[in-house]
């Protein structure tokens, strides 16, 4: 029995209906499911607001619809906040190809949220809606003293509308909760709509009511993260308990309700890789579709000391394995309690949705990039895998340099060929110089725009980010502390291995010559299978060996110094670049669209993905491909996953949960950065295509989220599959 099956016994009737519930809905919803009210009251709100300016369209909007949309309550709800999903009849499929044909993914065109990102939670917990309200109006106030005119006061009145909207919400939803007889319920949202929370509860569903509204009405595809949730809810923790308004049980209670309710407003299928499949709802029909959410717990204060409290042991105990949202982000450090890490690994090895960061890597990464050594320490994570300095960094620009593409021109182009791996390293760095200049150019030339006096169309989250309001311009046009690139470095353990092949083939055996391999590679191996053969058997990244591992750490050494170079952090006209190495499932499209490749593989098949070593290269088993990545220089590297699939038996039992307790305690003190475990066979996964109801309860890690394996299509399971099992 694992810890999680012990602790779920003494569990409540209705906690468990809850999570039947959500169980269900999460294996059993149409695939055809739709939010079709939404839909329909979004357009009548469109009708009314088209003849107004973006930033008041979006307030108005927003409130007519919050006005106007049902309020489902349910007699075991502890946290209210559903949305009505339902399989449309003929009127309703022709909304949605209306809706395919003149707006992006289900929303208006002045609906302009993307999600992928952190709020600033703070804020509204410590303001609450009403104080956020009064901030945005007494700035109002101010620049109409001051005789300002136009439309940056049109952000602010709309910003306005935006808080009145969702306090009419919580109003409304008082009123529901009340006719249902959930008093405490109705009670906790009618002090969300009057004042700052005060409460345990009210403050959680405060973060719900927000992050719903976000997630299920408003932003395609949200992927939203609730921040770190053991600190920011901890004080009314602390003061409920103390005064008796609260216990544990009922904490967890309420928690375990939140996990619930972000499983009941996501649709059917995975998008990365199954996206438009027969089992997939797709964003058109449920904008939060299969996004993730998360939830982030552990690490290190501002202050350095360590935050691993007894709410961080609830948010753990609570999680349930079945569930595909939240995905927990836990934060390690040296030295966690080992009871809290126990926990957190006896939830992956259950498949949970979970996955683990080092502090030891990311503060560090952090500050090396240009945050300030006080918001280092705040970071989260975002779906998939990507790092937020919650409330303070937006990501303005984006660049995903595919390594071994710029591998293959360093190494192809050119009469002279290179003469020992020195000058190939030098002509990497060079090529991969000029990609960044130029991507770096385009930042600084949309960051010219910024000066501009436009406060640009108004989002949601600028409601509920530092720095919006109080200029009174979005985020997306420079309005918060920290805007910058996120440098997606693709692919990593691909390049890799081309440098280790070619240093060992050419410059160490000399059993080939660059001429040799140059031709090889332009002819895609054809005729030159000996040399394919040499190339596949040489040395690899994820067995421990040195002769591959060395070329890991200098070319992860030589991209950030490249990037530090071109964006020269510590200047005062440098620029942040969040340094990541994440493919999400792009490996694949990025592998069709490379040439062959040094490491042997042949050109249009897949490249390797994120932080993970090739498949079949880790031929030594999990400690010494763990020992591979942990080599790295990985305290530059803001975020980066390692999905690592591993037996079952590996994990069964008190010794199962011995093992990868200290196995993965270990990798991260030898320094590795991230880990995210599915535990799954082959065998099961393979029996699993053959008859999906019997593995319903099947989850994968996908990237930065989960998806049930089932619900995928054929190809994105032979994917799953085709990544490496890991023993010992």
């Amino acid at each position: 029995m694992s810890i999680a099956d012990t602790l779920d016994i003494s569990r409540s009737k209705a906690s468990k209906r809850r999570v039947a519930e959500a169980v269900d809905i999460l294996r059993y919803k149409d695939v055809k499911s739709a939010t079709i009210e939404r839909l329909k009251i979004t357009w009548e709100a469109d009708e009314r607001v088209k003849d107004l300016p973006q930033q008041l369209q979006i307030g108005e909007g927003l409130y007519y619809l919050l006005d106007n949309i049902s309020l489902p309550v349910s007699a075991d709800d502890l946290i209210l906040g559903r949305i009505v999903d339902e399989v449309p009849d003929a009127d309703g499929e022709t909304l949605l190809v209306k809706t395919a044909q003149e707006w992006h993914r289900g929303i208006p065109l002045w609906m302009k949220d993307g999600g992928h990102e952190c709020f600033d939670w703070e804020t509204p917990l410590k303001l609450g809606l009403s104080g956020m309200e009064n901030f945005a109006q007494k700035e109002l106030d101010r620049r109409v003293e001051a005789g300002e005119k136009g439309a940056h006061l049109d952000f602010l009145r709309g910003a306005i509308r935006i808080y009145q909207a969702y306090r009419n919400f919580s109003l409304r939803y008082a009123e529901a909760a009340e006719e249902a007889g959930l008093i405490d319920q109705s009670k906790n949202c009618m002090a969300n709509a009057e004042h700052a929370p005060e409460t345990f509860a009210e403050a959680l569903q405060l973060m719900w009511t927000i992050g719903f509204v976000y997630c299920a009405m408003a932003s395609s595809n949200p992927t939203l993260t609730f921040g770190r949730m053991d600190e920011l809810l901890w004080d009314y923790y602390v003061s409920d308990i103390q005064s008796g308004l609260l216990t544990r049980e009922k904490a967890g209670d309420m928690i375990q309700d939140f996990y619930c309710k972000n499983n009941l407003i996501l649709g059917r299928g995975e998008h990365q890789m199954s996206g438009g499949s027969e089992n997939d709802t797709g964003w058109l029909r449920n904008l939060t579709y299969d996004a993730p959410q998360y939830v982030v717990i552990g690490g290190r204060k501002t202050d350095g000391s360590l935050l691993a409290n007894e709410l961080t042991e609830i948010l753990l105990e609570r999680v349930v394995p079945r569930f595909e949202n939240p995905v927990m982000v836990l934060r390690y450090t040296r030295d966690m309690p080992d009871h809290i890490w126990r926990l957190a690994c006896d939830k992956m090895r259950t498949n949970s949705s979970f996955m683990v960061y080092s502090d030891e890597n990311i503060i560090p990464a952090m500050s090396h990039c240009g945050i300030d050594e006080k918001d280092a320490p705040t970071y989260t994570m975002h779906g998939c895998n990507w790092p937020d300095i919650p409330g303070k960094q937006r990501q303005v620009s984006g660049y995903m340099p595919v390594m071994p593409e710029v591998f293959l021109r360093a190494f192809l182009e050119g009469e002279e060929e290179p003469e020992n791996i020195d000058e190939l390293y030098r002509r990497f760095a060079e090529v991969f110089k000029v990609d960044m200049e130029n991507a770096a150019q385009g930042y600084l030339k949309f960051r010219e725009s910024w000066n501009r006096d436009d406060p640009g169309h108004l989002r949601i989250d600028d409601c509920f980010t530092e720095g919006p309001i109080s200029n009174a311009k979005s985020w997306l046009l420079g309005s918060i502390k920290y805007p910058s690139i996120v440098c997606a470095i693709c692919s990593i353990a691909s390049l890799v291995d081309c440098f280790a092949a070619i240093d060992e083939l050419v410059f160490t055996s000399q059993k080939i010559t660059i001429a040799e391999l140059r031709e090889a590679i332009k002819n895609n191996f054809d005729g030159y299978e000996q040399i394919r053969q040499l190339c596949l058997n040489a040395p690899k990244f994820g067995r421990d060996d040195d002769r591959a591992d060395r070329h890991a750490v200098r070319l992860l050494n030589v991209i950030t110094e490249v990037i530090d170079q071109v964006s020269h952090p510590q200047d005062e006209d440098g620029f942040i670049v969040f340094r990541c190495l994440e493919t999400d499932m792009r490996h694949i499209r990025f592998g069709k669209d490379t040439g062959a490749t040094a490491d042997g593989r042949f050109a249009g098949k897949p490249l390797s993905e994120n932080t993970s070593p090739y498949p079949g290269s880790c031929t030594e088993g999990i400690t010494a491909m763990l020992r591979s990545v942990a080599k790295m220089p990985l305290h530059y590297i803001n975020s980066g996953a390692l999905n690592v699939r591993m037996q079952t038996s590996m994990v069964e039992g008190e010794e199962g949960l011995d093992r990868i307790s200290s196995l993965l305690r270990t990798y991260f003190d030898m320094g590795g950065l991230q880990v995210q475990v599915s535990v799954a066979d082959t065998e099961e996964l393979k029996d699993a295509q053959e008859h999906p109801e019997e593995h319903r309860d099947l989850m994968v890690r996908i990237t930065g989220y989960s998806a049930v394996f089932v619900d995928m299509c054929k190809k994105a399971q032979d994917e799953i599959i085709r990544r490496q099992e890991m023993g010992m």
